[in-house]
């Protein structure tokens, strides 16, 4: 036998000379840590049992007595069909899919009550105006997250921070209350009276309509509008995705923007298992967004620190977050959140007066 073929076919033991003694350490002390952690759980289960026991009741008396206090009745649950109500989320998906999603959470309502709870994971819908109205205003106290508290954001920070970061829709206690006085201003009836900046992509809005007599979708050409008016109200510059000719960087943020938002809506319906939903597309629409929301911070920042730059008249959301903070970071997912706001929102707004 030659040479080259005594040393090509080697016996399992000279092979396992070739693995990283590193890696086999690493795993040794793994194995021990993991042996460890169950010879204790054994050994303490009935305590840490006991433990979950009791801080489960002591949530669910304080429940109770909240309900107590206030007159509340225990809220009814979704029927299912399936374990763990599988067919109800089944149900959810294939609805979202027809574009029906808003017709069967009416008839959940309609067929449970104006308030319920689901089942596969804690949580409760509800359109009763007098719920709507403790949580919006007289009990809202930006979901600070305490024992105290009679309800705060749950997962959502988890779901939404891959696209949103840290803004008005993921925060809690001082930081929200922070968000919502940086955010207040861009409310005030006053940042609006130059319609102007509506006038350009109300005109874009109109040539896209076609006037051959032929069925015309408007819902998506009312979320590029509202999405054009948006981005120039709080960039200072709009993405101009209803004209044909926009540039390419500009047509992938509108696609990304659209691809991460249905992401974020699925993972949101499934609550505490949204870590099921992710994946290569969803990180790169994210990536996406952040590249161009970033491209267009510099540029404003830029130009407002140029001493021979003419300062715009009107208001731009941009100038106002960049006096608050230098971190670009911050920057971006103050406006991103408030982005996602102005376009959706609006968006169906329209659609619905329509």
């Amino acid at each position: 036998m030659s040479a080259w073929k005594s040393n090509t076919f080697r016996s399992p033991l000279q092979s396992l000379e070739n693995v990283s003694r590193l890696y086999l350490i690493f795993a040794i002390v793994a194995a021990f840590c993991i042996h460890r952690v169950f010879v204790r759980y054994r050994e303490y289960r009935s305590l840490f049992i006991r433990v979950i026991e009791l801080v489960g009741l002591n949530f669910e008396q304080s429940d109770k007595a909240f309900g107590i206090r206030h007159g509340c009745l225990p809220p009814r649950r979704l029927r299912n069909a399936w374990p763990l109500g599988l067919d109800r989320i089944l149900q959810i998906f294939q609805a979202d899919a027809d574009q029906r999603l808003m017709a069967l959470f009416l008839f959940h309502f309609r067929d449970v009550g104006n308030t319920l709870e689901q089942i596969w994971t804690r949580a409760f819908g509800t359109i009763d105006p007098k719920n709507l109205e403790a949580m919006l205003s007289t009990q809202f106290n930006g979901c600070i997250l305490t024992v105290q508290a009679d309800y705060g954001y749950g997962p959502r920070r988890h779901i939404f921070y891959p696209l949103l970061g840290d803004g008005i829709f993921t925060q809690d206690g001082p930081p929200w209350r922070h968000s919502r006085d940086l955010l207040r201003p861009q409310f005030s009836r006053n940042q609006y009276r130059d319609l102007d900046v509506f006038r350009e992509h109300v005109d874009d809005l109109v040539a896209c309509i076609s006037t051959a007599g032929k069925p015309v979708d408007l819902q998506p050409l009312f979320f590029r509008f509202t999405l054009d008016t948006t981005t120039a109200f709080l960039f200072g510059e709009s993405v101009y995705s209803l004209r044909a000719d926009r540039p390419l960087n500009e047509t992938s943020f509108a696609d990304s923007f659209n691809t991460a938002q249905e992401y974020l809506a699925k993972r949101y319906r499934l609550l505490d298992l949204y870590w099921l939903i992710g994946g290569r597309k969803f990180k790169n629409a994210c990536t996406a967004v952040h590249q161009f929301v970033d491209d267009i911070i510099e540029r404003g920042l830029k130009l407002s620190s140029d001493a021979g730059h003419e300062k715009v008249d009107r208001y731009v959301f941009l100038d106002v977050v960049a006096q608050d903070s230098a971190d670009r970071i911050a920057l971006r997912h103050q406006l991103i959140n408030i982005l996602l706001a102005g376009r959706d929102t609006t968006a169906c707004l329209l659609s619905w007066t329509l």
